[in-house]
């Protein structure tokens, strides 16, 4: 339960950006949610998804995506699990609007944390963020 409140507050606010740095994931967020196994992810999201500013990705997978609607975009977030672990966490950055500094933000933002590796792939309307443990 300790977990679930944590995840609420670091997804929830209706009228923040999708890139407003101080509202993105900090190190330790991103800690805990590596620490989650995909039953702790998938009931996490099955709560959340009953705010107005969240909703279930449907995809192929037996493990929930939650997209965080933003006013100026939308964060989906989608753990990659090896059995019940954690093995990489994708962010897909969704902007409704054409800001040539959302790339150097995220990338400026991400390379701040230490013993994490990120990959990054761009194109015209959304940024992809690919994390995992450099250990």
């Amino acid at each position: 339960m300790k977990k679930l409140l944590f995840l609420c507050f670091i997804f929830l606010s209706l009228n923040t950006h999708a890139l407003d740095s101080n509202k993105l994931i900090n190190l330790d967020d991103l800690k805990i949610l590596f620490d989650l196994q995909k039953n702790d992810w998938n009931e996490n999201v099955l709560f959340l998804i009953k705010k107005n500013s969240f909703s279930k990705v449907d995809n192929d997978s037996d493990v929930f995506y939650l997209k965080s609607i933003f006013n100026d975009g939308e964060i989906i977030t989608m753990p990659i699990f090896s059995k019940d672990i954690v093995e990489k966490i994708k962010f897909e950055y969704i902007f409704f609007d054409d800001n040539n500094e959302n790339l150097k933000i995220i990338n400026n933002h991400f390379n701040l944390f230490n013993n994490f590796c990120f990959e990054y792939l761009d194109n015209d309307k959304s940024i992809q963020v690919v994390i995992s443990k450099c250990n």
